[in-house]
């Protein structure tokens, strides 16, 4: 009895002991979906937390004000600690995080106990047990190379938010730009439609009066039709322009945002472009993900020849038989590297390395290309535009005698519509051009990553742990 009674002891102590250390465990506890957006229901909610997030983080202020209207670098602030998708992807920053953390982790060591009741003849014997505590080594082994992995993600998935911001940033500038050049050219529309309209219903008096034949009516007619189907199609287009910038910058559809005019376009230089495409793989976030992913698997590489080693685990036991003589001992596991050895994996993230090594000169290649067209669109754009700064003014002149003279009965109707609809459609062309424009230089400061296109805005330390 006293020696079941001494097992039992050390059984209590060892569940005991088992219970202590859950007791420290996490504890789970549901999270239920919202209901409802967090989208901002007007602009001055999002401004208010937009300007507490720049005072808390420690950064240069930059106070957002409503009264003046918002400017290119506004939107762009907005946009980037409002965006409900970049808000999504913070998130992946803690998922990385915590896989880094639980990379260093060590495995926790495993404790054995038993005890054996004799049965049948068992005069002269006693209870047997025994105690037992072992640690698997490989972890110690392959561990640096997890947190090198771990911590190389974070780095990658870091830098990878931070090139989608630098996309929505873009995204942002081209909406507002879009944004304002089609209310120009409603409003170029709408003033057509007015002139028209008039023209028609005069025709139309002069109809009923016999001053006017049917065929300059009907022209008049076709000619106001024509406006309405232009302004209702740039309707539906500033309409889906209008609801894509709302909800880039988080707000809820009906929010309207006040803009300030845009600025004249300026070109790049192909020196600036040259000297900025030489600095890529050293700026741009994209790239350095890339680069930081491929850190991660070089990591990985290592990880899986480190752990093509025999698996071995050491442990200690204390042990009593039922002849109640106690024995002490140590034990060793190890798995022989005969049929897999890793082999399978070590070549699965080579493989990988090679690819990602690929991927990153693909990238590369298209950056060039891309840069090399976008600088080619910009001469055509530039030349285009310069055609119709010159000739635009000389066509409208003509328009406004031909108004006079068809006013006059001097020119037939057919003629002088022809000419309208033709400076209506250049003019329309030009602001069209403009906005190209405009687009294009966008695109080429996100991939040549300019300064002065994300300054203040991407890559600051507030921006990726917001509160927004």
């Amino acid at each position: 009895m006293p020696l079941i009674s001494g097992m039992v002891s050390r059984l209590r102590f060892v569940m005991l002991s088992v219970f202590t250390l859950l007791a420290g465990c996490a504890t789970y506890q549901a999270q239920p979906l919202p209901e409802q957006t967090s989208s901002a229901k007007n602009l001055h909610m999002l401004t208010a937390t937009v300007n507490t997030s720049f005072g808390a983080a420690g950064t240069r202020a930059y106070e957002i004000n409503l009264a003046d209207g918002l400017d290119l670098t506004e939107v762009a602030i907005l946009a980037v600690l409002g965006n409900p998708d970049l808000k999504a992807r913070r998130v992946q920053l803690d998922v990385a995080g915590a896989q880094a953390f639980a990379a260093g982790l060590l495995p926790d060591p495993q404790l054995a106990a038993n005890i054996d009741f004799p049965a049948g003849n068992t005069a002269g014997l006693v209870n047997a047990g025994g105690l037992g505590l072992g640690f698997n080594i490989i972890p110690l082994i392959t561990r640096q190379a997890r947190i090198s992995v771990g911590q190389g993600r974070v780095a990658k998935v870091r830098l990878e938010l931070l090139w989608q911001e630098w996309q929505v940033i873009q995204q942002a500038r081209s909406l507002v730009v879009r944004y304002q050049l089609e209310e120009q050219r409603l409003s170029l529309l709408r003033s057509m439609r007015g002139l028209r309209q008039n023209r028609y219903q005069h025709s139309e008096r002069g109809l009923t009066e016999g001053n006017v034949t049917l065929d300059v009516n009907g022209t008049d007619l076709t000619a106001l039709i024509d406006s309405f189907s232009q302004i209702t199609r740039l309707q539906q287009e500033h309409n889906r322009t209008r609801h894509e910038l709302n909800h880039l910058l988080g707000l809820q559809p009906g929010a309207l945002v006040p803009l300030v005019k845009l600025p004249a376009e300026v070109t790049l230089d192909r020196s600036t472009i040259q000297a900025q495409l030489k600095k890529l793989p050293q700026i741009r976030p994209d790239l350095l993900a890339l680069k930081a992913g491929y850190q991660v698997q070089e990591a990985r590489v290592r990880a899986a020849i480190l752990a093509q080693f025999p698996s071995f685990s050491i442990g200690v036991n204390r042990a009593r038989d039922t002849s109640s003589v106690y024995t002490s001992g140590f034990n060793i596991g190890l798995t022989l590297p005969v049929f897999n050895g890793n082999r399978g994996t070590i070549a699965i993230q080579r493989a990988t390395r090679q690819q990602l090594s690929r991927e990153y000169q693909a990238r590369l290649a298209q950056t060039q290309t891309d840069v090399s067209r976008l600088l080619e669109l910009q001469g055509l754009i530039e030349e285009q535009r310069g055609n119709l700064q010159t000739y635009l003014p000389r066509l409208k002149a003509l328009v406004e005698r031909a108004r006079r003279a068809y006013r006059q009965g001097d020119i037939d109707a057919l003629t002088f519509i022809n000419m309208e609809s033709t400076w209506v459609n250049k003019r329309l062309e030009q602001l069209s051009l403009q906005q190209s424009q405009w687009e294009n230089r966008i695109a080429l400061q996100a991939l040549l990553a300019l300064p002065d296109a994300n300054a203040g805005l991407a890559g600051a330390p507030f921006i990726e742990d917001a509160p927004l």
